[in-house]
């Protein structure tokens, strides 16, 4: 047997209607089916307690002057009750005086001794008995016999009609439920669907879609925040991976990965690439004399003037320290020399830091290729060229040419 937890959402909640209606219906039926023939057999007992007390009261006479034939007469009035099944009266020492019954009971025979009056149901049969009296005085007693066979008929139509109640409400709400599951399970299976979606290309910007405000709507809304914490993460730690957390520049991680793509790029093209390398004249004095929390104000400021110096085609990196790199795609001798210029023009103003003005300078060095040198290779002939620029004075640049 499929266990209720494999099944999939959409038989469950078929299921789940289907089993909580016909339990509803069930109980609901048997409760009303059960009190309708409580309160027949109270109408039953209160209709034979009237009847046994008439032929009682009428009965008195014959009883005292031992009428049998009167008394059965009496006795047979009953008769015209369908239902009426045995009838008997009993003298004063409890014996049977007079009896009349139904050919279909006549194997029935007068119980005896006779119970004391009231009404007592016991073997599909009501027993009514009354007591007769003369002038106050107790003289004998009578017993209506009544089959219950007109009950059990109408219990038996009330469960025909109740089970075919019962079919038709379940159609009903198997239909009604084919639906309106729709509206439950389909956000869900699509919430599925997003999810997997997501882990397939680890694409953390989809979003799944709510159609309703209810708890699918808030599980929905909740899986959607937890996507856009994720995504905020994962930028988060992109963002830590690749950029220098003091000056907000790309760093060593990503410059490299882009040199490799510059170079690639440059060879594929035919236009050349331009490496620039740069370094603060002096920086280690400044960090050791003012400190270093001077010394981190200096390479934000450092950075931002940096990028103010740099054309649209061209990216600024933090390697570490006071060491920045400048990557340019598509370029010239000219145009990188134009920019390591624009680089020492953005210096020569001094910084306002903490209270205190500050005079920077820099030493560039530049190199370039056509894509036929390795990042090994363009990164020492850009370096090779920085030194040069210290050893003229600093505050300047040199191009690598070789030589």
């Amino acid at each position: 047997m499929i266990q209720f937890k494999q099944l999939k959402i959409k038989t469950k909640l078929i299921v789940v209607v289907l089993l909580t209606s016909t339990m509803g219906l069930l109980f609901t039926g048997v409760g009303v089916m059960a009190y309708d023939r409580m309160k027949q057999e109270e109408i039953l007992a209160e209709e034979m307690s009237i009847l046994a007390r008439v032929i009682a009261s009428r009965s008195a006479a014959a009883l005292s002057f031992r009428d049998q034939p009167r008394a059965a007469d009496n006795l047979s009035s009953l008769l015209v009750r369908e239902s009426v099944v045995l009838a008997c009266m009993y003298d004063m020492e409890q014996q049977v005086f007079a009896r009349v019954g139904r050919d279909s009971a006549a194997s029935l025979a007068c119980p005896s001794p006779p119970r004391t009056p009231g009404e007592y149901f016991e073997q599909g049969f009501l027993d009514a008995y009354q007591a007769i009296e003369l002038n106050g005085l107790g003289i004998g007693s009578v017993l209506v016999r009544t089959s219950l066979v007109d009950l059990d008929r109408r219990l038996q139509s009330q469960l025909v009609v109740s089970v075919g109640i019962l079919g038709i409400s379940l159609l009903m709400a198997f239909l009604l439920t084919q639906r309106l599951q729709k509206a439950i399970y389909e956000p869900i299976v699509d919430l599925g669907n997003v999810a997997n979606k997501i882990s397939e290309h680890s694409n953390f910007s989809i979003r799944a879609t709510a159609t309703s405000e209810d708890e699918i709507g808030d599980a929905i809304h909740a899986f959607n925040a937890m996507l856009a914490k994720i995504e905020a993460d994962k930028e988060e730690l992109t963002r830590l991976a690749y950029y220098d957390p003091l000056t907000q520049l790309a760093n060593r991680r990503m410059f490299s990965e882009r040199l490799v793509f510059a170079l690639e790029n440059a060879r594929r093209s035919a236009e050349r690439m331009g490496l620039i390398f740069l370094d603060l004249d002096k920086f280690k004095d400044i960090n050791d004399e003012l400190g270093h929390d001077i010394g981190d104000l200096l390479l934000k400021a450092v950075a931002k003037r940096l990028q103010a110096a740099l054309p649209d085609n061209a990216s600024a990196f933090r390697l570490g320290g006071d060491e920045f790199t400048v990557l340019m795609v598509g370029v010239t001798e000219v145009e990188l020399e134009r920019t390591a210029k624009a680089i020492l023009d953005e210096f020569s103003e001094p910084l306002i830091l903490a209270g205190k003005q500050l005079s920077i300078s820099s030493s560039i060095g530049i190199a370039i290729s056509d894509g036929n040198d390795n990042v090994s290779s363009i990164m020492k002939s850009a370096d090779i060229a920085l030194y040069q620029a210290k050893g003229s004075g600093r505050s300047n640049y040199k191009l690598y040419t070789g030589n």
